[in-house]
């Protein structure tokens, strides 16, 4: 499975970098990539294409071990993070700050997204809270709570005068114009997230015994799932802050990594990682692609992979 992800992520990254609004030939890929002597496609690969894989597949990554959390903790297979409301709570964030100041600079609206998206996962929590965090509570608030952020978001965007420019690409989801800035905002959060998703791994495969054998093995459940939630408003909220409102990349690729290695989240979340990172890639690459030199949203390929898949779960999986 891991060389067969590593191969498609190398494949998508040599397209990523030939094809695009300007194709360019094998040779000047890798003229551009490793001399100056040709200065036009080293600027379009260091300085446009690469950037944009490599914040394409940590997004991908984010979405990808937030879904795996979240289906984890709730023990609910439809659980998402645009579902559960954890995307759209960064998304207030991050359009709040970008309605007051449009320059505001990446490291602030990813501090935003940060901090909306923990606040999101800390709301969450409460409303499921009675006495216990209940999976069933935890997934039907959070329904509610992405319904309500998503109007206010639709909201703030309308009302203000930013609306046309960025309501589509933001609401939809994409990667135009991402830079290296935007990894360089990414960076100081994700690598704790997925170094704390990987940690949890192990007490979340805990939790899904139930809570009566968490608790006798000495799990703190209840700690446990907050400390998820944080880590699934984090890595969701730098998602959000460099792409948008991308859907189902959450919902998808933990299902197609429980098909492969099975429910153990120990393999199961690195493995959603490459998965997402290579569905988010292969999304951005056609959304470059379909209508060049022009682009669509990549939140509409993903969508149009997601919602399909969330039809079947829904029609014919237990």
């Amino acid at each position: 499975v891991l060389l067969m992800c590593v191969t498609g992520l190398l494949a998508v990254s040599l397209l990523s970098m030939k094809l695009g609004a300007v194709h360019l030939s094998w040779n000047e890929v890798w003229s551009g990539l490793t001399s100056d002597s040709e200065p036009l496609a080293r600027n379009i690969i260091w300085q446009i294409r690469v950037p944009r894989l490599v914040d394409a597949m940590l997004v991908g990554a984010a979405l990808a071990v937030s879904g795996a959390l979240l289906q984890g903790v709730t023990r609910n297979p439809l659980a998402d993070p645009t579902i559960l409301g954890v995307t759209a709570a960064a998304g207030l964030a991050s359009a709040t700050v970008i309605v007051i100041d449009p320059r505001v600079p990446q490291w602030a609206i990813a501090a935003a997204c940060a901090a909306g998206g923990l606040i999101g996962a800390g709301v969450l929590f409460v409303i499921a809270y009675r006495g216990a965090v209940s999976p069933v509570r935890l997934a039907l608030a959070g329904v509610a709570l992405s319904a309500f952020f998503g109007a206010a978001i639709v909201g703030l965007l309308a009302s203000s005068r930013t609306f046309l420019q960025t309501s589509l690409g933001f609401l939809a989801g994409g990667l135009y114009g991402s830079e290296w800035r935007d990894f360089r905002a990414m960076l100081p959060y994700l690598v704790p997230g997925f170094a704390a998703a990987i940690l949890l791994s192990g007490r979340l495969n805990i939790l899904a015994l139930g809570d009566d054998v968490a608790a006798g093995l000495g799990v703190v459940t209840d700690r446990t799932r907050l400390a998820i939630l944080a880590v699934v408003g984090v890595l969701t909220a730098m998602a959000v802050a460099t792409a948008g409102m991308v859907s189902f990349v959450g919902l998808v690729c933990p299902h197609l990594a429980r098909y492969t290695v099975g429910s153990d989240n120990r393999a199961l979340i690195p493995v959603s990682a490459l998965y997402g990172a290579l569905l988010v890639s292969i999304a951005d690459l056609i959304a470059r692609l379909v209508i060049s030199p022009s682009e669509v949203p990549m939140g509409i390929i993903t969508a149009g992979v997601g919602a399909p898949f969330l039809l079947y779960l829904v029609r014919f999986r237990e």
